[in-house]
């Protein structure tokens, strides 16, 4: 039983970071996704690189200061791992929940990022849409 639990959990994982988009999405399309459900201190955590890459956001990986960089050209935003401190737009931010390192991907706050890159999120329960002004993104969150 412990075995086929642990394979259930690597596919679902394995389906999850192969379903990442690499540009923005046509203007009015929805992109959907789906999240293993990783929620800490009734946040939710989800892959950066999916989310910022679907926004069209560049993101930078600091191995050494476990820092995240993520800029549009325009605006910016960076976060540490285990550091509740962020900054969006040169102010700093103080998370409930800061970025962690889960499965060797940094997952971050999924409400914090969304809204501090503009976006508006809305939760269903077993799915979160996020709408940038022109795109819908549905993240499924799978148990």
């Amino acid at each position: 039983m412990l075995i086929r639990s642990s394979v259930l959990v690597l596919l679902v994982i394995l389906v999850v970071t192969c379903v990442a988009p690499t540009v923005a999405q046509d203007e009015g399309a929805d992109y959907e996704i789906a999240v293993v459900r990783y929620v800490e201190h009734g946040r939710l955590l989800v892959e950066m690189r999916a989310l910022f890459e679907w926004l069209g956001w560049m993101v930078e990986w600091n191995p050494w200061e476990h820092r995240i960089d993520a800029t549009n050209g325009v605006h910016g935003l960076t976060m540490w791992i285990d550091n509740a401190e962020a900054w969006v737009n040169g102010g700093q931010y103080w998370l409930d929940v800061p970025a962690r390192l889960r499965y060797g991907k940094t997952h971050v706050p999924l409400r914090f990022v969304a809204e501090a890159t503009g976006c508006q999120v809305d939760y269903y329960g077993s799915w979160v849409q996020i709408n940038d002004g022109a795109n819908n993104m549905i993240v499924h969150i799978v148990d």
